[in-house]
């Protein structure tokens, strides 16, 4: 069976690549996946298929796409506003129907757009990763957006389509978007599946879109504990990093315990605050007798470089090698972040996580399904006295020792036995 793969983040700066990649293993187990979307068209700013009916020639798109970047500053604001005045738009908006309406009929301009239509129309079955990006905020996210737009095409061209890896959330910040939810329930009704990686969205979903055919299977990502995470270390001490005081490459020096230390999204979206807590946080790890290091775990993450620079120690960067990544996190002795699948590789290895802050309920949902004792999760950017009680959180788990870290693995064990199901429950509601 054809698959045409809505959301492959395998070439993405970031640690949750390793996600998309498990992904792709546990679907070519049972399909042919004859085409993609990348998570770059997702985002506006970084797509190939955005704005429709420009002014200027879509072979010089990147130049738009740049000047839209830029818009905030003059003569970019004016010539945006120019574009727009002779029709501009994203062909993506808060109508599904309409973001297919327009993409039907600029495709033929726009040959990212008619990839996109000519991909689904050879496939036998659209499968969408939802991932982290439906959240029904104010104002609307694009990559939910997105996502409800490619399945209105599937629809359109009469395919089965099949969400996968999906988190569900109102935003607890701006509150709940009713246009994009309203929009969801009437897709997510049609869909042949719609799975759901934590308990959490599930019993979202089954309380506001009732006539989804939906079911929970953990995040893929999760299937990649059936490889080597959990018994000796593969070359970490090859794992490329820098030191934040010279900024100099260098092997990491593993021959001690160690912690590491990521951050997180709500933090990012805050990185001064963020840069002077994180310090904090830093100074108060190692007084655990642990070297510690920090990972960079997303682009955004960036600021933890100064954090690093300012204490001289180790940063791990975003592109660094993925598999060796999720060996270093499944070896630690303990894991502070706010970031969703990073928080899973340190899982896989039996490693402790202290939980930070995020957008949405991942975090406080990770810590259920890992079936923590206390499910605490601190401040996206802690204060003083939450870096005292993070202290106190992780004493408590280095002491736990072994016996924590066997509980931790049985449990991910557990979790990737599940996903391993996640093929044949996809094919098997194509079946009528």
């Amino acid at each position: 069976m054809k698959a045409f793969w809505v959301g492959d983040n395998r070439n993405s700066p970031n640690w949750g690549r390793a996600a998309s990649i498990a992904l792709c293993e546990l679907l070519e187990t049972r399909f042919e996946i004859t085409g993609t979307i990348t998570g770059e068209l997702f985002v506006l700013s970084s797509s190939d298929a955005g704005f429709v009916r420009t002014i200027t020639p879509n072979r010089y798109y990147p130049f738009f796409r740049s000047a839209w970047e830029r818009r905030g500053r003059r003569p970019y604001a004016w010539y945006i506003k120019l574009e727009q005045l002779f029709g501009a738009h994203d062909f993506i908006s808060g109508d599904p129907e309409q973001s297919l309406k327009s993409l039907l009929a600029n495709r033929r301009r726009h040959p990212v757009l008619q990839r996109i239509y000519k991909q689904a129309e050879a496939a036998d079955i659209i499968v969408i990763d939802g991932d982290g990006d439906i959240v029904f905020s104010n104002p609307p996210r694009r990559q939910t957006l997105f996502i409800l737009a490619m399945i209105e095409l599937g629809l359109h061209l009469r395919k089965p389509v099949c969400l996968v890896n999906c988190m569900v959330s109102d935003c607890p910040t701006s509150g709940r978007n009713d246009q994009t939810l309203n929009a969801a329930r009437r897709l997510f009704s049609k869909c042949h599946l719609v799975s759901l990686r934590d308990p959490e969205s599930l019993r979202y979903v089954r309380a506001e879109m009732r006539d989804a055919n939906a079911a929970y299977v953990p995040d893929s990502l999760f299937a990649w504990c059936s490889e080597a995470l959990a018994g000796p270390s593969r070359d970490l001490g090859d794992l490329p990093g820098f030191s934040g005081s010279a900024g100099q490459a260098h092997k990491l020096d593993l021959t001690r315990p160690y912690i590491c230390i990521g951050g997180g999204a709500l933090a990012a979206s805050h990185p001064d605050l963020a840069r002077t807590s994180y310090g904090k946080l830093v100074d108060a790890m190692q007084r655990l007798e642990c070297n510690v290091y920090v990972t960079e775990n997303d682009t955004p993450d960036m600021y933890l470089r100064s954090v690093a620079k300012e204490r001289g120690i180790t940063v791990v960067p975003a592109d660094a090698p993925i598999r060796t990544c999720a060996s270093l996190l499944a070896h630690a002795r303990l894991f502070l972040s706010g970031r969703y699948h990073p928080s899973i590789m340190a899982s896989l290895g039996g490693t402790p996580c202290i939980f930070l802050g995020s957008h949405a309920h991942k975090m406080g949902s990770l810590a259920g399904l890992l079936q923590y004792d206390e499910r605490k999760e601190f401040c996206a950017i802690p204060d003083d006295a939450e870096i005292e009680h993070i202290v106190s959180f992780a004493r408590n788990y280095l002491q736990q020792g072994e016996s924590l870290r066997a509980r931790i693995r049985e449990v991910s064990a557990s979790l990737c036995a599940q996903v391993a199901g996640l093929p044949q429950l996809i094919a098997n509601s194509t079946i009528h």
